[in-house]
């Protein structure tokens, strides 16, 4: 009994000594300059990439069901991207990505950028903006793996906000 009971109080010890402290962070991707008939993989592939790597640095993830869009909604949190950010905020997220997967072209089915933007959900303000290459991997294994590099990139910048 006795050692249940130190064993108990280590662990709870533990847990006020090294607080664990996750943020939540909702993703949404957006794939701009395609038609609706269009068929690509490249939305799903980009979004697991950079989800994989917030999941594996600590992070609790959530998504939206990627959107498509003959040009770019505006930015500014309102309309479209407005709905998703608050239903984020709603649910409890710290930070809110906005995946911009754009397209050349309504016939290309080959990416040609990922411009992440980053947003705190509790002061609303953009905290980080950077584009990616996108589609330039030489097949669907390659660009998950670019898409996971471009994660990195992101968390790393993320740990000093």
């Amino acid at each position: 009994m006795n050692n249940k009971r130190l064993v108990s109080m280590a662990v709870l010890l533990l847990l006020l000594i090294f607080p664990v402290s996750a943020s939540m962070v909702s993703f949404l991707v957006i794939e701009t300059g395609l038609s609706e008939e269009s068929v690509t993989q490249y939305g799903s592939l980009w979004e697991g990439g950079l989800m994989d790597v917030f999941f594996d640095a600590g992070h609790i993830v959530t998504n939206s069901p990627i959107a498509r869009m003959e040009k770019r909604p505006a930015e500014d949190l309102s309309g479209y991207i407005g709905v998703d950010f608050y239903e984020a905020t709603r649910s409890g997220a710290d930070y809110f990505v906005i995946g911009f997967l754009e397209f050349k072209n309504k016939d290309s089915h080959v990416p040609n950028a990922m411009i992440v933007k980053i947003y705190n959900t509790n002061t609303e303000k953009l905290i980080f903006e950077r584009s990616f290459p996108a589609g330039t991997g030489r097949n669907l294994g390659e660009e998950y793996q670019i898409a996971k590099s471009a994660g990195q990139v992101i968390v790393s910048n993320m740990k000093g906000m």
